[in-house]
């Protein structure tokens, strides 16, 4: 777990919940702006942040133990007594950099929310490109708070156009049902990882247009900038091209020119190329420029009908035999 990850989805959350809780400002508007500060700040990083260390359900605790608070609050007469605004001149300096934090979480808030939205450009839909389990997104929605892909949209920037093709693309991890993804404290193998191995399918009918495979798996958190998909596979589905990256080295099991279908096999997740720990890339565009592989016109992606945005959790299940 990083410093800033640490400092901004445990330490962050708890000290403002301790704040409101054993320091409440005096007059019930000084105490609502506080409350309303907090709540912004939890409300914020829960949409925007990427929960996944911590795991998805600990923004859950924080707004319960916020509820608590709050309803402790106005069952001892808090938010009746006290006037309007009691607080001395280093306790109001103290609610107003709680307010100024709280509008900073509402915008992220916000945005995150519209990122929810599906966007206005053509959009595709695919089968899940993975078997029974539990994922989770760490980077998808229509926005760049909730996805950080899209920034290579701005073609203005030439070391951006070979990659444009990606600017709409996905990026899963596969957790267990209670949000653990990885065995051990900051491991470098990423074989301690839930996502490495794990397989991917075809998420469509169509022929294996391009294969890359023989990049090494690099140690966590190391990247290969060099080769920044790393292993992949493009599938030419008929009207538009999906590709799925960052396999793991020697794991591929089809050649350009194969035909397959909807849920074949081909390949396991790993974590070749510019990935910070084992995940799964998967986009759409239209196009396989020849010598940008990434460079054509992105699509927007849903899966199963599903627009999937940062912290949505996708839960394939067990085919039943009939």
């Amino acid at each position: 777990m990083s410093l800033m990850v640490m400092l901004t989805q445990i330490v962050l959350p708890v000290v403002l919940l301790v704040w409101l809780a054993r320091f409440p400002a005096r007059g019930w508007l000084a105490l609502g702006v506080q409350a309303l500060s907090v709540a912004g700040v939890l409300v914020g990083l829960g949409l925007a942040a990427l929960w996944v260390m911590p795991p998805f359900w600990v923004p859950y605790l924080y707004y319960g133990g916020f509820l608590f608070i709050v309803v402790r609050h106005l069952w001892n007469g808090r938010f009746q007594r006290d006037g309007l605004w009691q607080v001395s001149a280093g306790q109001t300096l103290l609610v107003l950099l709680g307010f100024a934090l709280g509008c900073l979480g509402g915008y992220m808030a916000y945005m995150a929310y519209q990122g929810r939205a599906l966007p206005a450009v053509e959009t595709v839909d695919i089968a899940p490109p993975f078997g029974p389990g539990t994922y989770l997104v760490a980077h998808g929605g229509s926005n760049a708070m909730v996805n950080v892909h899209l920034k290579t949209l701005d073609t203005a920037l030439e070391r951006f156009r070979p990659w444009r093709g990606q600017s709409r693309a996905l990026d899963i991890f596969r957790i267990s049902p209670l949000g653990i993804h990885k065995h051990g404290w900051l491991p470098s193998d990423p074989a301690r990882y839930t996502t490495f191995g794990t397989p991917v399918l075809a998420p469509c009918d169509g022929e294996i247009a391009k294969v890359v495979d023989g990049l090494e798996d690099m140690p966590v958190p190391v990247m290969d900038r060099e080769h920044m998909a790393g292993n992949y596979v493009a599938i030419n589905c008929g009207q538009f091209f999906v590709i799925l990256a960052h396999l793991r080295k020697g794991s591929v099991s089809v050649s350009a020119g194969d035909r397959v279908d909807v849920g074949g096999f081909l390949g396991e997740m790993g974590n070749s190329g510019n990935s910070s720990e084992p995940h799964l890339h998967v986009h759409a565009q239209r196009g396989l420029p020849e010598q940008a592989a990434f460079g054509g016109e992105p699509l927007a992606l849903t899966i199963d009908d599903a627009f999937p945005v940062r912290n949505d959790r996708i839960r394939v299940a067990v085919p039943v035999d009939r």
